[in-house]
């Protein structure tokens, strides 16, 4: 059959032309090794869709959009839970461990491989996740052929919950779309104030997630140790669904804390809500450091482009950063939120460019050799089984 499923039944809608979808560039990965791929995500009361994206020595890889039903943060669709349809498959690839769909899938094939990130608890309310992992996670755990994790944090998580034989194969970039796109004249002003000034960069929204007010107060303190330090900030202020309850709009959150910068440290951010993901590409490099302060995140693909561009990396401690720089040699992960501590991880790239130069080439080199799609691929063909069918 030499044919490949990926299911990503969460209900939220997703567009696969946008930024850095990974079940594209994983997709195109088991294309080139000679499987068509069928990739199913979820669209409330859509019509069935189907969309080539990819093609290659006679395979494919399409995009099927299917209607679902909602439960909280379950997204689900029976017809694909049948065994006829799912006999079609030599593997299928479940995403996160939390959705109630990788399990009914599960029961009705013994060819379905989990492809988790998360590290915290995903669904709402609370109380519901003891009550899945009772329910679902020992059945699951015998049943799944494969378990594939995105990070180390992913692992752990799901070895405390019973899950066993986990294999971390992390996440990858698809760099095709960094390819052959000319730079527009929004990048060439933004590429011509970094290479004057001396910038930080931070590329993500601008949500509490995320840690906004702490990236703030983070450059505020580097500008009191050098006044020429410049901040440049790619992402888009967002409230979260209880804010909007209360009439806060997405733009409101970060006005809040930007209201409460000084006239001389609001001259020093150059802000973009808005950058095309292939123009990073002539971004990242002019960064004399790109920050990541998250307090939460799965994996972070922007470690992942940053290091592939060439940016000397401090992170918070997440699935990404412990998962790509925990020996130190690729970049610096500051455990606390404590702005000097982060400052002082920032100043050791400035006041020493060889150092900088020499982290982020071994950055580079890790993302080229490790953490590219047909790495990944090849990680999961081989646990399946179906390596010498390539």
């Amino acid at each position: 059959m030499k044919k490949i499923l990926l299911v990503r039944s969460t209900p939220n809608d997703l567009d696969i032309n946008a930024y850095n979808v990974q079940q594209v560039g994983l997709g195109k990965s088991f294309v080139k090794k000679g499987f068509d791929y069928d990739f199913i995500t979820f669209k409330k009361d859509a019509p069935r869709n189907e969309v080539v994206f990819f093609e290659e020595n006679g395979c494919r890889a399409k995009c099927i959009e299917l209607p679902r039903k909602r439960f909280f943060r379950w997204g689900i669709n029976t017809d694909i839970c049948k065994k006829e349809f799912l006999d079609q498959y030599d593997m299928i690839i479940c995403q996160e461990y939390y959705q109630l769909e990788t399990y009914l899938i599960s029961r009705k094939s013994d060819r379905v491989s989990l492809y988790s990130g998360p590290y915290y608890n995903m669904l709402l309310p609370k109380f519901l996740s003891p009550i899945y992992d009772a329910l679902f996670t020992k059945k699951m755990n015998k049943q799944l052929r494969c378990k594939f994790v995105k990070s180390v944090l992913a692992q752990e998580f799901l070895q405390k919950k019973g899950y066993t034989d986990l294999q971390n194969v992390g996440v990858a970039l698809d760099t095709t779309r960094f390819s052959n796109d000319e730079i527009l004249p929004e990048t060439q002003k933004l590429m011509d104030f970094m290479k004057e000034n001396k910038c930080l960069l931070y590329v993500g929204s601008l949500i509490e997630r995320k840690n906004y007010p702490f990236l703030l107060e983070v450059y505020k303190q580097a500008l009191k140790r050098d006044p020429d330090i410049k901040l440049v900030i790619i992402g888009k202020s967002k409230a979260s669904t209880t804010q909007k309850l209360f009439g806060i709009k997405d733009g409101d959150y970060a006005a809040k804390y930007d209201k409460k910068l000084t006239e001389k440290e609001a001259a020093g951010i150059y802000h973009l809500e808005r950058l095309a993901n292939p123009q990073m590409k002539y971004i990242y490099p002019l960064a004399k450091v790109f920050l990541l302060p998250s307090k939460l995140e799965i994996f972070g693909m922007v470690l992942l482009e940053a290091m592939h561009f060439g940016a000397p990396v401090v992170s918070s401690r997440n699935g990404g950063s412990l998962t790509l720089m925990a020996d130190g040699s690729c970049g610096q992960i500051v455990e606390k939120f404590d702005v000097d501590l982060w400052c002082d991880a920032i100043f050791r790239y400035i006041n020493d460019p060889e150092y900088a130069a020499r982290v982020a080439e071994v950055g580079k080199k890790k993302i080229e050799d490790e953490y590219n799609w047909d790495v990944i691929s090849d990680k999961m063909l081989k646990a399946a089984g179906l390596a010498d069918e390539q």
